[in-house]
């Protein structure tokens, strides 16, 4: 689906190709409920989420998009969840701008705000084009302490470590090591695993991190 597709203003014109939208239907508006939702809400706000996650797994971009939207008809206000599942399903659908403008509609409109998983996961769709797009990512992440003081952990630096990994970038993995020593991030068991096939990353990660 083409950035031309989707509308300025909101994701709801990339919910289906032309043929396919209902002409009677709208732009949707994202309707930011009080901080008591009901109950009634919170139940369709859950069931889109998991629908969301499922579409999350097929790499479904457009039909994650229509049940985002359609929360906003619905009068609910998309979490930082249900957005996240919605971006996921955009990056596994290869559709990255697509992911961007979810990102965007939601987070950078002040919907909500977004929480580190978010973050990491639209820059790792950044990052599994060939070539890697390191500027857009690290914009992202730098954005996230920045803009939104999203204290970044290991979730966001271990997949930062496994695109270096997967391309022996060392440069690079030497310097997101040198900023994870810098800001106290606590490495894991997945940081290993991120850099496990690359001995000189492997060896510099250990060394610095004390894994």
């Amino acid at each position: 689906m083409s950035a031309r597709a989707v509308s300025r203003a909101n994701v709801a014109s990339a919910r289906a190709p032309p043929s396919r939208r209902r002409r009677d239907v709208g732009p949707a508006r994202v309707v930011v409920a009080s901080a008591s939702a009901s109950a009634e809400e919170m139940k369709i706000l859950k069931e889109a989420t998991t629908k969301l996650r499922e579409c999350a797994k097929r790499g479904a971009a457009s039909t994650a998009v229509d049940v985002l939207v359609g929360l906003g008809r619905d009068g609910v206000t998309p979490d930082a969840f249900a957005a996240t599942a919605c971006i996921s399903a955009c990056v596994n659908g290869k559709n990255m701008e697509l992911a961007q403008k979810v990102y965007d509609e939601i987070f950078e409109k002040g919907v909500c705000d977004p929480d580190e998983v978010a973050v990491a996961e639209l820059a790792k769709g950044y990052l599994n084009a060939d070539p890697p797009g390191w500027g857009r990512a690290m914009q992202l992440v730098n954005g996230a302490k920045d803009k939104y003081a999203i204290t970044l952990t290991s979730v966001t630096y271990n997949m930062l470590l496994q695109c270096c990994s997967a391309t022996n970038d060392l440069m690079r993995a030497e310097e997101i090591v040198d900023r994870m020593v810098d800001e106290e991030v606590i490495a894991d068991m997945f940081t290993l695993r991120a850099v496990e096939k690359r001995r000189s990353i492997r060896a510099y990660a250990k060394k610095q991190l004390l894994l």
